[in-house]
């Protein structure tokens, strides 16, 4: 029996690797040292398509991370010559203390690439819990989120709309791309979903469950380069966030005044738009 589970575990492993990746994770399930493998980026989503290659993270015991030179945390296999040369894997070795740690991180990205890896080995199951530990999102840190993120898009968009009224159409571009990602923060922290890398962020909007009409807006804004539209997005989700405790509109100044305090610097260092 033990023998059938590990080869439903290598052909499972084949449907969603490179067979030359499936044969340095087999090299790597060999070593004692490493604790697991995971398959993160756009294959682990269902984004994969001809130009993707395997994202992995070689998850170390700390002993032999802490070996490591930074150029040897870093592995990559390019096949072919000129036009037709692609990469196949490209993997980065993580120790698993630093995996663990990750659930304290108010980085996104030491969050979202989680919420879909899939575990490729785990040899003792500590991986698959870190994992899922990092792909939470705390309560409370949920809602300091949505605070300063709709107040954070709502003033991109005032701004934005101020600045190329002076004709300043970079800067408005700019603000609008903030505010852009403000309203982001709010969209994805509404569904305890952590923010994507942005060349991912437009399959990701249409993942959401809600708040479709603003992840359409949002869109809208960066391509047409409107702040109104950005605005508008934002209203759309005002009953959400007034449920979720939000003030409305004629509450957020005092809101603002509040968060920008300098009792609450260290709150907004990891939660604004800086």
């Amino acid at each position: 029996m033990e023998v059938e589970i590990k080869e439903d575990m290598r052909e499972a492993r084949a449907q969603q690797i490179f067979p030359l990746t499936a044969a340095r994770l087999e090299e790597w399930v060999s070593r004692p040292e490493v604790a697991g493998v995971l398959l993160v980026g756009s294959k682990s989503r269902g984004y994969g398509d001809e130009l993707s290659d395997d994202d992995l993270e070689v998850i170390l015991e700390d002993g032999a991370h802490a070996r490591l030179t930074p150029t040897e945390c870093v592995e990559h296999l390019f096949v072919g010559e000129g036009a037709a040369r692609r990469l196949i894997y490209d993997a980065q070795y993580v120790s698993l203390g630093e995996l663990e740690a990750k659930t304290r991180s108010a980085r996104d990205l030491d969050h979202w690439p989680y919420e879909a890896a899939r575990v490729l080995f785990d040899r003792d199951g500590h991986v698959a819990a870190a994992v899922a530990s990092a792909a939470l999102m705390d309560e409370g840190f949920r809602r300091a989120l949505l605070l300063h993120g709709t107040i954070d898009a709502g003033i991109a968009v005032k701004r934005a709309l101020k600045t190329g009224g002076r004709g300043l159409e970079g800067a408005a571009r700019m603000l609008l791309a903030r505010g852009a990602k403000a309203l982001a923060r709010v969209l994805f922290a509404l569904e305890r979903r952590w923010v994507p890398l942005d060349h991912w962020l437009e399959p990701e909007l249409k993942t959401l469950k809600e708040g479709e009409d603003a992840a359409r807006g949002l869109l809208d804004a960066l391509r047409s380069g409107d702040p109104a539209t950005l605005g508008d997005a934002l209203k759309s989700l005002e009953d959400r966030l007034h449920a979720e405790g939000v003030p409305r509109p004629d509450g957020r100044t005092e809101l603002f005044f509040e968060l920008i305090h300098p009792s609450r610097a260290e709150e907004r260092a990891v939660h604004g738009l800086n």
